[in-house]
């Protein structure tokens, strides 16, 4: 049995509780379901106007864990708004800080459950969505989890405007080919399907961004594969 190091493990939940109180005092971040409020949410339909000051079009990150891909999104492509959304916060705090060291005015962080998007964003609000690495659910038990299955579909298609784009980046095959037959049945326009990235060639900017997983990944000859698709008219 490995020997526990004393106040290793208090040093650690320390840590997290120090960046959970720090998410509250930058001003990109927001966490409505952690505020006792029966005040509707007030950006709802409205982020562009009244948080970045502009009418430039939203793209949200799911499951955005420490936020690189949102940063580096928004630092390739100031004339956009990026939000990144997850439901843990100590990871998030690691984008917060860098967007606020990088005075990315165009920059937010959403704390909530990705389930409840609706309550936040309206329809046709948002411009496109990328989900980058996120757990695949590989039990057969866990399929409703994953943030590809219609559940979910339903959902972005609901606050996307009728030109969006969902966007899967992923080191599992089994989610990437899951997300693949499950677009098909739905109908969706494929924009774009890459298996393999890296062996491709030449990539967008976008694309060539890396993550702190995805570099764990490729260290471990992992290949990565990607895929976009509009809904149905």
């Amino acid at each position: 049995m490995q020997a526990i190091i004393p106040g290793s493990v208090g040093l650690s939940n320390k840590k997290k509780r120090i960046r959970y109180t720090d998410l509250g005092k930058y001003r990109n971040v927001f966490e409505p379901d952690f505020v006792s409020s029966s005040d509707p949410f007030s950006l709802k339909g409205c982020w562009a106007e009244r948080l970045f000051g502009n009418t430039n079009p939203i793209i949200l990150e799911l499951a955005c864990g420490k936020g690189d891909y949102t940063v580096q999104l928004a630092a390739l492509n100031p004339e956009q708004n990026f939000i990144g959304i997850d439901i843990k916060g100590d990871r998030m705090w690691h984008g917060a800080s860098q967007a606020e060291k990088m005075n990315l005015i165009n920059t937010a962080f959403l704390r909530i459950d990705i389930v409840r998007l609706k309550n936040y964003f309206a329809e046709d609000e948002i411009e496109e969505i990328w989900i980058t690495f996120p757990d695949p659910q590989h039990k057969s038990k866990q399929l409703k989890k994953r943030l590809t299955n219609p559940y979910y579909l339903n959902i972005y298609q609901e606050i996307l405007n009728s030109a969006g784009i969902v966007h899967l980046k992923t080191d599992s095959e089994g989610l990437f080919e899951y997300t693949l037959e499950t677009v098909h049945d739905r109908g969706c326009k494929m924009v774009e399907e890459i298996k393999d990235i890296y062996a491709k060639g030449e990539l967008s900017e976008e694309l060539k961004i890396k993550t702190y997983y995805e570099n764990k990944y490729l260290e471990e000859n992992r290949p990565i594969h990607y895929l976009s698709f509009q809904f149905p008219l």
